[in-house]
């Protein structure tokens, strides 16, 4: 047989792999995380020891994640990232505080005739959100400096609420004691700019809307 017309043998030659062995689902499964990586093709194959054309074969629609690194601030630097972690501390701190929870109580039927108070549970979600209100704001004010020192600093983070939700908690708390004489649970608590203005009122006992008005 002359060598034109001897028949050819089947070409071996594949890039990094040996011809008709199965690609396992192990296999399929580390070139699809290889292209999440965003690898290419190639280097997918070049890998698990494939070719190009059977890495592209089974990864062609995963589509690679790209990890921008402007995209994920440090919430050592990041102003907005400081921001937000500390405000969730902060409510935390509130919302676990014994004292606060030790004024929330409801009434619990003993029998017919008697109730009585258990106390325990979180303080109101009214006071939460705006003590939370006032501390996002006192945070927006601090530069991104005073914001790295203050997330760091057990004792300024301390300092820092007392000067922010001072007020407010105690405010909150003379309410619940005031209310609790009266056999109330304190549920009509409410933000000081929500309560309808008081008036003053002048050496006589009056109002001055009222002493002008008998004048």
């Amino acid at each position: 047989m002359s060598a034109k017309n001897r028949p050819k043998k089947a070409s071996s030659r594949h890039s990094g792999g040996r011809p008709g062995r199965r690609v396992t689902q192990e296999t399929i499964d580390e070139m699809a995380a290889l292209r999440r990586k965003g690898l290419t093709f190639e280097e997918i194959g070049a890998r698990v020891g494939r070719s190009e054309r059977t890495a592209r074969r089974y990864t062609a629609k995963v589509k690679p994640r790209l990890h921008l690194p402007q995209e994920e601030p440090d919430l050592d630097t990041d102003p907005r990232a400081l921001r937000a972690r500390l405000i969730s501390e902060f409510v935390e701190l509130l919302y676990n505080d014994n004292r606060l929870r030790s004024l929330t109580f409801t009434w619990e039927r003993v029998d017919d005739t008697t109730q009585k108070a258990v106390y325990g549970g979180p303080p109101s979600i009214l006071f939460l959100s705006e003590a939370e209100r006032l501390i996002r704001e006192q945070l927006e004010i601090l530069n991104p400096h005073a914001l790295s020192y203050l997330a760091l600093d057990e004792r300024s983070k301390h300092r820092f609420l007392r000067e922010v939700v001072g007020s407010l908690y105690t405010d909150y708390v003379v309410w619940h004691q005031f209310s609790e004489s009266f056999d109330d649970n304190g549920e009509g608590w409410r933000p000081p700019q929500e309560r309808p203005a008081i008036e003053p009122i002048d050496e006589d006992g009056c109002p001055p809307s009222k002493a002008r008005r008998a004048g």
